[in-house]
């Protein structure tokens, strides 16, 4: 099966910054014959969260079969903070709090 190498900084930039440019680097590789897409991270300097959530997103429902190659830590990281997000603390459940009345 033949497989197609696309460096994101040709078809975007060295800063991946927007949801929508996410949705267009989809767009793109949905477009391709090719089944397995080697996705080359080389020369990306900055991830913003939102294309990182975006990315992970359209990758779940994308029909091609992506492996991402020299991907930097900070885009890891990123995509990793997204994955895994931290849990909000909740300062008071109304539930587990009894009431008193003051006189």
């Amino acid at each position: 099966m033949s497989s197609r190498k696309v460096m994101i900084t040709h078809i975007l930039s060295e800063d991946l910054a927007f949801r929508h440019n996410a949705r267009y680097l989809f767009e793109t590789i949905e477009s391709y014959a090719e089944r397995e897409v080697v996705l080359d991270f080389t020369n990306v300097k900055t991830i913003s969260r939102s294309f990182a959530h975006e990315y992970l997103s359209r990758k779940k429902k994308c029909s091609k079969n992506i492996e991402e190659v020299c991907v930097p830590e900070t885009v890891e990281k990123m995509f990793k903070v997204v994955q895994n997000p931290s849990k909000k603390r909740k300062i008071l459940d109304k539930d587990d709090s009894e009431m008193v009345l003051l006189n």
